[in-house]
């Protein structure tokens, strides 16, 4: 059982070549600890001890680790007032020379009371120091309140547990089952892939966390984000394909390979469940029909609904054809609710084919849906369908440079959404002018994969490429950061948000970034910024009167969100 051990936990703090300091009499043994100790979820090795049946860790080890966090601090030493100085916020500064010393488990060591003053932030705190190897040794209780930073101890596995300050409007939750981490990244894919984490508001004030690894874990959270419950789903098929919550039922794609090519095999299976996650009933698509020998292939893959009629637009690898090739391809499956079956036809080439296809998004515009895919080839843009099944208007949205099938385009789509009069694609895309050629693995010429973040807007009245407005939301390109690929999260018929999440020339992050937009794709006010939130694969969304989402990162779990008053 975890508890709170701010009252036991103590930090190791080096300074070396302190000087003179004067010490008082008492002297105590100090023993290496045997804790584990993690951070922000992270295990690291630290150099600890034990006194008194206390534990004592090296300060320095716990700024670096904090460092980049909310609790960062830096630590100077102050000759001339005998003084060890933490100034909070700020990144952590490291040693000049790194202390080597080593000890052993098997011997006690000395430690005696130190007279060294410790600031933070200017300001004295009455803080007991003890001093082993001319090192300071300063009490965690202390200090946890004012970096801040929180602790657990959990004594049945002995592990103490450091966690970084939440920042405002953000909650530290716990879990169900362990969590893997599902952050963004400045890493920008070929091809996108199925997204297995995803959050789910069940219009009541809570929302439920769904995610995909062994098996679907569904997990739910009360207004206060406290866990309330949790369940857990099998697997139907090996393969994972997609959630969808719809406004009466639940929707989940489950796939197998068919590199045999047997016609009657099923690969791809869509299970309906009640918002209680009961099954219901499914429809399945067989590898004949489909031509599919590798469902959800290369691509995300999405969902969305209007009255008796389902669309799942995803993605496959088709059965061999003449060229000895199985090329890849959107799959777009239209399912009649009403009689669970499929009501389009799925061969080989579908009336809004894409290939390469790797994104895609439906939404339903009245009964009609409208789909977008990121195509290398056929057609070598990213597109937009609006259609029935058996026949569809082609947009192209942003034409992407480059030879026909070449896997690199510079370009990611985030997100999908549509106002009373317009469709809008929150995409990224490099300066194309810096690419010599594009092939299959790289763009010739790109030093560094840097995109502004971009909006595709197109008008209902006027599905013409020609009518398409681009709009620079914000440029990285040439600059000293990288941005994620955006979210997008539609609030009102005309009022949107655009998010993403910035990173050094290293790959760590830094600040979120976000714009209001309205339904022409216009902001509607400055570009905001948030220190300290993390965005993640899960897509925002609307609950209440604000934006929320949440992000796995290193074992644990934080709820974010976005006051939208």
């Amino acid at each position: 059982m975890k508890r709170i051990f701010s009252v036991l936990l103590i930090v190791l703090l080096v300074i070396p070549a302190l000087g003179t300091t004067t010490f008082a009499s008492s002297t105590v043994k100090a023993k290496v600890t045997e804790s584990s100790t993690y951070f922000d979820g992270e295990q690291r090795d630290l150099n600890g001890f034990n006194i008194s049946n206390n534990n004592y860790f090296r300060l320095r080890d716990v700024a670096e680790y904090f460092s980049g966090t909310a609790s960062q601090f830096d630590i100077t030493w102050n000759k001339a007032n005998n003084a060890i100085e933490i100034i909070t916020g700020q990144a952590y500064t490291p040693e000049k020379k790194a202390s080597s010393n080593y000890y052993s488990r098997n011997r006690n060591y000395s430690a005696t009371l130190s007279t060294s003053k410790v600031l933070v932030n200017g300001q004295l705190q009455s803080i007991t120091a003890y001093n082993i190897d001319e090192n300071n040794y300063v009490q965690l209780r202390d200090l946890a309140g004012k970096i801040p930073f929180d602790i657990e101890y959990d004594a049945q596995s002995d592990r103490i547990s450091l966690f970084s300050k939440v920042p405002d409007h953000a909650y530290r939750v716990k879990t169900a089952v362990k969590t893997e981490s599902n952050a963004v990244s400045s890493y920008f894919p070929r091809w996108k892939s199925t997204a297995t984490s995803y959050l789910v508001n069940n219009n009541d004030g809570t929302v439920s966390v769904l995610e995909a690894n062994k098996e679907v874990t569904i997990e739910s959270y009360n207004e206060k984000f406290e866990l309330t419950g949790n369940k857990s789903i099998p697997f139907e098929l090996p393969i994972f394909g997609g959630f969808y919550s719809g406004e009466k039922y639940n929707y989940i794609a489950f796939g197998q390979e068919n590199r045999e090519e047997n016609d009657s095999k099923e690969v791809i299976r869509i299970v309906r469940y009640d918002k209680s996650f009961n099954r219901v009933d499914s429809v399945s698509v067989k590898g004949g029909e489909s031509y599919t020998v590798s469902p959800f292939d290369s691509g995300s893959g999405s969902m969305a609904e209007a009255g008796d009629t389902l669309v799942f637009h995803t993605s496959r690898t088709r059965y061999t054809t003449e060229d000895k090739l199985n090329h890849q391809s959107q799959l777009t499956i239209i399912v009649n609710t009403q009689t669970m079956t499929v009501t389009n036809d799925l061969g080989r080439f579908q009336k809004n084919h894409v290939s390469h296809s790797f994104d895609q998004y439906v939404l339903f515009d009245g009964a009609t849906h409208v789909l977008v895919d990121h195509g290398d080839a056929y057609p070598r843009s990213i597109v937009l369908n609006k259609g029935n099944g058996t026949s569809y208007n082609e947009v192209d949205l942003f034409n992407i440079p480059g030879k026909i099938g070449a896997n690199t385009t510079g370009v990611s789509i985030g997100g999908f959404e549509m106002s009373s009069a317009n469709y809008i694609v929150a995409m990224n895309t490099i300066d194309h002018s810096l690419v010599k050629e594009y092939t299959s693995y790289e763009m010739v010429g790109l030093e560094k994969d840097q995109r502004d973040i971009v909006l595709s807007v197109l008008p209902k009245a006027n599905l013409s490429s020609t009518a398409v407005n681009h709009i620079t939301l914000a440029k990285y390109v040439g600059t000293n950061l990288i941005a994620s690929i955006p979210k997008l999260v539609k609030i009102t018929d005309d009022k949107m948000m655009v998010l993403w999440q910035e990173f050094d020339k290293e790959n760590h992050p830094g600040d979120l970034k976000y714009f209001l937009i309205n339904g022409e794709g216009a902001t509607t006010g400055g570009i905001q910024t948030i220190k300290n939130f993390v965005l993640s694969e899960s897509s925002p969304i609307v609950s209440g009167d604000k934006i929320v989402w949440y992000t796995n990162n290193k074992g644990s779990r934080l709820f974010y969100s976005i006051p939208l008053n």
